[in-house]
């Protein structure tokens, strides 16, 4: 089957960040081995990160990166020390420097090609709901309900709006409350002050790409030009250097839970052209028929 007409949206690419504490096999000791690049390039990113932040006194994730050498040459690199790998309050470190703070591949255009179409995901400990409204737009919510917190929407498909199953308080496609039940006579309460809150969206080629970073306006839009250039470069040209056709047509998601630190899973993968003459590879980066 063709690439151009099959793409399985595994977990670990899209909600990759499953952390499990009791985990003591994905690195229990530290050797000095070459580090690859996709993981050096991750940990450059927290390095630099946490070297411009603001001054405070160093959090006990933080002090694990100390000694990290973003500078270092890929051939001198050193393979991240165990912690980075179990400690919980690294995941936390992760998830608020590096994943929370870019832009993050969640779905296809596909899933939302038409108005009123909608998914709904998780990214770390953010559920998340993307939709294409009435007037065609592409916009994505916390999927959160603004009155007692309760879970909005789940799975995928097509809704006319969104009705929280708990209470009924019921929003457009656009993240406007259209109703509050038994709110009237409340002082102070404006609908307008209720909406959901919006999460940055963009398009990058066939991708739908959220960014986290707070102070989202309702209606701010991103091209997908401003996305590509914050995220990584065009699109096409990745797909294409990789011989992947751009036009990409989506068909399903499946999803797998994996008992490791997302890392191992991309260090296991990726692994230095280690497993590209395998045949189960070589089905995914060939065209066969």
């Amino acid at each position: 089957m063709s690439m151009a007409t099959m793409m399985i949206a595994i977990k670990p690419l899209f909600s990759p960040l499953t952390h499990h504490r009791s985990s003591r096999n994905a690195r229990l000791h530290h050797h000095p081995t070459r580090m690859p690049l996709s993981l050096n390039r991750v940990a450059t990113r927290l390095a630099t990160s946490l070297a411009s932040a603001a001054a405070a006194p160093p959090s006990a994730a933080e002090s694990l990166v100390d000694d990290f050498d973003p500078e270092l040459p890929i051939e001198e690199a050193l393979t991240p020390p165990s912690s980075w790998y179990t400690d919980p309050s690294f995941l936390d470190l992760e998830l608020d420097r590096v994943f929370y703070r870019g832009w993050q591949a969640v779905g296809c255009t596909d899933q939302v090609k038409s108005p009123q179409d909608f998914f709904t995901g998780r990214l770390g400990n953010v559920e998340f709901v993307v939709c294409r409204d009435d007037n065609g737009k592409i916009r994505a919510f916390h999927n959160v309900c603004r009155h007692h917190a309760s879970l909005l929407a789940s799975g995928s498909g097509k809704k006319s709006c969104f009705v929280c199953p708990y209470h009924g308080w019921t929003y457009a496609l656009n993240g406007a409350l259209l109703r509050a039940t038994r709110v009237k006579g409340f002082r102070n309460f404006d609908v307008k002050e209720f909406g959901l809150i919006p999460l940055k969206v963009a398009t990058w080629g066939p991708f739908v790409l959220l960014n986290f970073e707070k102070d989202v306006s309702p209606d701010q839009e991103v091209g997908s030009d401003i996305a590509a250039k914050e995220w990584t470069c065009s699109c096409v040209d990745i797909l294409g250097n990789n011989c992947i056709d751009p036009s990409l047509t989506y068909l399903w998601k499946r999803e797998c839970t994996l008992e490791c630190d997302w890392k191992v899973f991309c260090d296991n993968y990726l692994d230095e052209g280690y497993h590209v003459d395998q045949p189960t590879v070589l089905m995914i980066l060939t065209d066969s028929e």
